[in-house]
């Protein structure tokens, strides 16, 4: 389908459809499941103003960016999906005169809630369950967490004198904030609430409390593709860095950091960083790699694109892991009844230079002049087993290797004769 547009935009298709216009102006629509959407777009003097039904029933969001190579940042959330025509005013088009628009489909909203345990708290009776009425106030002013009051109610009844049946009712507010996942993170008693039966309030990142019908709701938007990400070698690990884009920093549960080698056998690596922090580390690097390395925000909304990728190739290994420590022995029965007993070796993993531990060497070594016995085990083993004779003492010690090869033994450790 084409349309023609006024400044002479040349045409529109739908869905994953690019509009041009001569100042270069692109807009798109793209929802998560094709969706038939009659879409007009026109440009009234230095506005673009877009226009579409709202066939879903969620809220929709815009997004923008200057080029497809660059994340999409929201630039307008909770237009709310009820049926009727939408009409947006653009005025904040890219800087370069060149962008790209899309409409997003925002995910369906979270409703909040007091837990009975904390309601109970509040009220002081449950009788068969506490009922409650919960209305949104707005966004924390320190924190910008969500925030509400909730009208607890239970009805009590029993035999009173004279054997006739009563019902007494118990009733209390409750002041309450939630964090972006919808959990409880304070509440207390409330005298007095001033409420707002139809109350909503966007904040500056597009997070959108509402009351209706006597519950309030939570919308929190889909991230966008993490920014500036920033990684360097340190060890065996790369320290990776990065900001939230288009989604409240409070509002991130967790972001999965991704080392994808590039032409290499070696394997990818993942590392999952709980809550908004927006550091952390992929350790276990192979030596004279080629990285791709990649950050995603999830959030109570899903999980957002992932950040346009940061190559780096890693040094040459030229540091050799440190000695294990805490090696403790002991013998695995107290008192045998034959000749052999099994001598039971465990350590703390060495430090492991610039580049991963791949094996442990244990040495065992009997103080009556016998020869040494000695086991290898992957990097990832911190313990292991000898069948030996339990007469002599035996001095044991233990080697971590990488790339470079074997670091210093530790500290031995001798376990006496039974």
């Amino acid at each position: 389908m084409t349309t023609k547009l006024s400044r002479s935009f040349a045409r529109i298709w739908l869905l994953a459809a690019i509009v041009a216009s001569p100042f270069g102006v692109n807009a798109m629509v793209v929802t998560p499941a094709p969706l038939s959407l009659n879409m007009s777009v026109s440009a009234p003097g230095s506005k673009m103003v877009l226009s579409f039904p709202t066939i879903s029933t969620n809220y929709y969001g815009l997004q923008t960016c200057a080029s497809f190579s660059e994340p999409w940042t929201t630039i307008q959330s909770g237009i709310p999906g009820n049926g009727a025509i939408q009409t947006l005013s653009l005025t904040n088009t890219p800087a370069s005169g060149q962008g790209f628009y899309r409409l997003v489909i925002q995910p369906k909203p979270l409703g909040l809630f007091l837990p009975q345990g904390e309601a109970f708290a509040i009220l002081g009776y449950s009788c068969g369950g506490i009922q409650e009425q919960v209305y949104a106030t707005g966004f924390d002013p320190v924190t910008g967490f969500p925030t509400g009051e909730v009208y607890l109610k239970t009805s009590c009844g029993g035999s009173g004198r004279g054997g006739g049946y009563h019902t007494t009712t118990h009733t209390a507010w409750a002041s309450v904030t939630w964090d972006f996942a919808g959990n409880v993170v304070a509440y207390s008693a409330l005298a007095n609430a001033a409420l707002n039966p139809t109350f909503t309030a966007t904040d500056a990142f597009g997070d959108i409390v509402y009351n209706t019908s006597g519950q309030a709701y939570l919308i929190v938007p889909f991230a966008a593709a993490p920014a500036n990400v920033n990684a360097v070698q340190s060890g065996d690990q790369f320290l990776v860095t990065w900001l939230p884009n288009g989604i409240n920093p409070a509002a991130v549960t967790s972001s999965t950091l991704t080392a994808t080698p590039v032409n290499s056998p070696a394997a990818i690596l993942t590392t999952t960083v709980a809550g908004p922090a927006t550091n952390g580390a992929i350790p276990l690097l192979q030596p004279q790699t080629t990285y791709q390395i990649t950050v995603v925000n999830n959030a109570l909304s899903g999980s957002s694109p992932a950040s346009l990728p940061v190559t780096l190739t890693t040094k040459i290994a030229t540091v050799a892991p440190s000695a294990p420590t805490n090696v403790i022995v002991s013998w695995a029965v107290a008192d045998p009844a034959g000749t052999t007993d099994t001598l039971i070796a465990s350590w703390t993993a060495a430090v492991p230079g610039d580049s991963p531990i791949d094996q442990y060497l244990v040495t065992i070594t009997p103080d009556s002049g016998g020869s040494a016995v000695t086991q290898t085990v992957s990097g990832t083993t911190f313990a292991t087993y000898f069948g030996v004779d339990f007469t002599p003492n035996w001095k044991v010690t233990v080697q971590a290797h990488n790339a470079v090869g074997w670091g210093p033994a530790s500290k031995a450790v001798t376990l006496g004769g039974l």
